[in-house]
């Protein structure tokens, strides 16, 4: 059976030895992510060996010569629903290539809302298998026999998982040892903190500066932190006051935001 050639760097340490995380993807058009997954910090990560991918075609797992995989719903109604029996032998496929045991996790609307903190436990798995939903949905026992549990990257349609699978794994993998430039830029990144970022400004010359909040431009470290978190209050308090519900607030923090009536 012909399934998406894997694409990954060479290991860069022994297969016993701290084993390098594994994504697979099963989808009815898994070259989508494999795109998207070639650039940026997913890319570098790629190719420094971070991490391993490996796409599954359903229709590698089909079994008539048309290679459907896809079929009329049970009771009537619109659309086409992804059959079982595809799915099935792609999933014992991604198991195989994994050596084991995976986390089966499905890409559907109805799944638990993608957040940072989620991002930062998938991140911790050896072995996760994305499953991009297509067509009106997934054959329910499949669903019942395979997927560990299900992500939603937000309320809204599009026309296949193959796109939000892209998003967990760009959310995934960056949060991996290494795989940014500088160690300290997932700590601060917005959703870190339960925060949004603060607003940042690129130094040009002398001339372009000018306009820059001074704070910054002082040289003081000190200053320059509180700025920044004050800064991470306003925006989360004006732009997405929810989170700052769960975030872990100072005493300081509060006195600023009630100073500001927030």
């Amino acid at each position: 059976m012909n399934t998406a050639a894997e694409f990954s760097a060479a290991p860069t340490s022994a297969p016993d030895a701290n084993p390098i995380p594994a994504i697979s993807l099963i989808a009815a058009f898994p070259e989508l992510v494999e795109q998207a997954c070639r650039f940026g910090v997913t890319g570098r990560a790629l190719d420094r060996g971070l991490w391993r991918f490996n796409g599954f075609s359903l229709r590698d797992f089909a079994t008539d010569a048309r290679k459907t995989i896809d079929g009329r719903p049970a009771g009537g109604g619109s659309g086409m629903v992804l059959m079982p029996a595809p799915l099935r032998q792609a999933t014992q496929a991604a198991r195989l290539w994994h050596g084991g045991e995976t986390k089966v996790i499905l890409l559907s609307p109805d799944g638990d809302r993608l957040d940072q903190a989620m991002a930062s436990r998938l991140a911790r798995e050896p072995n996760v298998t994305l499953v991009a939903g297509r067509y009106e949905g997934l054959d329910q026992r499949w669903i019942d026999e395979c997927v560990d549990f299900t992500i939603s990257i937000g309320d809204y349609v599009i026309s296949g998982g193959e796109l939000a699978a892209a998003v967990v794994i760009d959310a995934m993998v960056r949060l991996l040892p290494g795989a940014l430039g500088d160690s300290e830029s997932a700590l601060t990144e917005s959703f870190s903190a339960e925060l949004l970022d603060w607003p940042q400004y690129a130094l040009t010359n002398a001339a372009g500066n000018a306009d820059i909040p001074s704070t910054l431009l002082g040289g003081n470290h000190a200053l320059i932190d509180r700025w920044r978190r004050e800064q991470s209050l306003l925006k989360t308090a004006r732009r997405r006051p929810d989170l700052l519900q769960k975030a872990k607030l100072t005493q300081a923090d509060r006195d600023f935001l009630t100073k500001n009536g927030l």
